[in-house]
């Protein structure tokens, strides 16, 4: 990979980062007064929480940066850019039209990362999950366009990561199992659609 195309991978990288992360907070911190606060989950019965889960949880950023790196360029990188802008959006548009919200653990006594995790992430923007969704799409774009996630042991490997990731926001109490499946779906929409020809 020459230096030009390092930089334009970062760069574009960045922006729809820049993009999906401005459209995902200009509703985070406006708590509407409707919005659906949920205090029960089934999956929040099944999987205690504990802050340990936050590591696997912010691992999700690490899975969803690997694509710009190694999937081919420009066609796959592209590709993957505009799905995740895709799905960044009908998830904007869902928070703005169905806010949702989910009550979670106080911090007190469960470490300063765990505390840092609740002042700067809002409880609502609740369904669809975009964790998980993101999740899935970058492990679904790794497994069919990266030649270093080809064979069986790594993409068994992508699978146990999107499912530890999955499991960590609901015994987080960052969203519902529902929240979850939800967001699931969404990625794996968006991840198995035909890509544009030419892409």
């Amino acid at each position: 990979m020459s230096r030009r195309e390092l930089l334009l991978r970062t760069g574009l990288g960045a922006a729809v980062a820049l993009v999906a992360g401005l459209a995902y907070r200009s509703l985070q911190f406006h708590f509407l007064p409707d919005s659906s606060l949920r205090t029960q989950c089934p999956g929040w019965d099944l999987l205690p929480f504990h802050p340990l889960w936050l590591w696997p949880y912010l691992s999700m950023f690490a899975l969803v940066g690997l694509p710009w790196f190694l999937l081919p360029w420009p066609g796959a990188v592209t590709c993957f850019a505009r799905r995740l802008l895709a799905t960044a959006a009908v998830g904007w548009v869902c928070f703005a039209l169905f806010p949702t919200a989910c009550l979670r653990p106080s911090p007190e006594g469960h470490g300063f990362a765990y505390g840092l995790l609740l002042a700067l992430d809002a409880p609502n923007n609740c369904m669809p999950c975009l964790h998980s969704a993101m999740a899935l799409l970058a492990a679904l774009a790794l497994a069919r366009d990266s030649a270093a996630f080809s064979g069986l042991a790594a993409r068994l490997l992508l699978a146990a990561w999107v499912a530890v990731i999955s499991l960590s926001i609901v015994a987080l109490r960052q969203h519902t199992g529902l929240d979850t499946l939800a967001g699931l779906a969404l990625g794996a929409l968006a991840g198995l659609l035909p890509r544009a020809r030419g892409a």
